[in-house]
């Protein structure tokens, strides 16, 4: 499947940013139909926060100096979505410090994509598309790291011994622990497997 179309449409990370800070002036405006003025205003706090506060670790420091960077990176998200406000930030810090470009598309507006990334049968997001130079897709990760995809399996599975105020409260607590790691690790080996050098 060729993904030109939407990498041309795709927004910086800074107007991005600007797009999601216009949706919650939007809701508050309108009062707020979804109920999302909360979830967007705090993952416009968590992204900045995010953003400000992530680095890269040595040993991934290291790594990135022999990792391809023949590739783009094609973002189906919203702004509203928890997440994202904890994945997006480092995706973009780690693809300025690899010098790869990144592309980001709202998902309700992009639903005939979306319907190719499913999760499960779920519209999940974030979805981060590594789009190779012949505008293909040669990798994707998300809607969220491997642990968060293990502890929302185990909610899945038995949520009457595991509810969903733990998972969401258990896996906030990975996101602060985790500081991005695993985020860039699966990313890494994602490139190292898909991408030629």
């Amino acid at each position: 499947m060729k993904l030109e179309e939407y990498i041309n449409k795709g927004l910086t990370y800074e107007d991005y940013i600007t797009r999601v800070e216009d949706e919650l002036e939007n809701e508050i405006e309108n009062d707020d139909p979804k109920e999302y003025v909360q979830y967007y205003a705090l993952g416009l706090q968590r992204m900045n926060r995010v953003y400000k506060t992530f680095k890269l670790n040595p040993a991934q420091e290291t790594r990135i100096k022999s990792t391809a960077n023949n590739f783009k990176l094609l973002i189906i998200t919203e702004g509203w979505c928890g997440d994202a406000s904890q994945i997006l930030p480092v995706v973009e810090r780690f693809a300025n410090a690899l010098n790869v470009s990144t592309h980001y598309i709202f998902r309700d507006e992009n639903m005939d994509l979306m319907e190719k990334y499913k999760t499960n049968g779920a519209a999940s997001i974030p979805i981060i598309i590594g789009v190779n130079e012949d505008n293909e897709e040669a990798f994707r990760f998300g809607p969220r790291p491997k642990a968060g995809m293990e502890m929302l399996a185990r909610f899945k599975n038995n949520p009457d011994k595991y509810s969903a105020d733990e998972f969401h409260e258990d896996l906030q607590h990975f996101y602060n622990k985790n500081k991005g790691e695993d985020i860039v690790n699966e990313i890494l080996d994602l490139i190292d497997e898909n991408i030629a050098n």
